[in-house]
């Protein structure tokens, strides 16, 4: 990622009328990611550990507003998974299908849009991923992913590696953080 790259993405809601933009800049700031929206003569502005979660804490002072940004990161149907997280540094997510697992074309960029965007509030995008979570075939509990039982937690690992592959080819600086 360049320092000047920016990415444009329409706004919903909030009076918006259907024109409305954004223009989010991701920047590292060390072992930090710091992202910046702006929009309307505002800047709002996150740094946490990855784009994701910084886009998060963006969203979530865009819901004060009733705004929701028209992207993939926003979109209900996807969520950073470990392996992706790590070596996209939250800029790549995986789309979800209720009880199917993720395939290599689910990877998609946070500030991208599609047909099958479906902006949702931040919270309404963990419960979609819990009950993707549980959706899957041998998943007892939604937490599957932050298990401390080791068989489940090691089935995660084993759904994550197949996506590390394309990572290194898609982000070959980042070295898996």
């Amino acid at each position: 990622m360049t320092m000047d790259e920016q990415y444009t993405v329409f706004l919903i809601g909030g009076g918006t009328g259907g024109d409305d933009q954004a223009v989010f800049t991701p920047q590292n700031v060390g072992t930090r990611c710091r992202l910046t929206c702006s929009y309307r003569n505002k800047v709002i502005a996150a740094e946490e550990d990855d784009y994701f979660e910084a886009l998060c804490q963006i969203r979530k002072q865009l819901e004060l507003e009733g705004i929701l940004p028209f992207c993939y990161g926003a979109s209900a149907n996807v969520f950073p998974e470990g392996t992706v997280t790590g070596m996209s540094r939250g800029l790549v997510v995986c789309k979800v299908k209720t009880g199917e697992r993720p395939k290599e074309s689910d990877l998609v960029n946070i500030f991208d849009q599609g047909y099958d965007v479906v902006p949702v509030f931040v919270s309404m995008q963990q419960q979609f991923w819990d009950s993707w979570l549980a959706s899957l075939p041998g998943s007892q509990v939604p937490g599957i992913a932050k298990s401390t039982d080791g068989a489940a937690r090691s089935l995660w690992e084993s759904l994550t590696l197949g996506f590390a592959k394309v990572l290194k080819s898609l982000f070959p600086r980042s070295g898996g953080r």
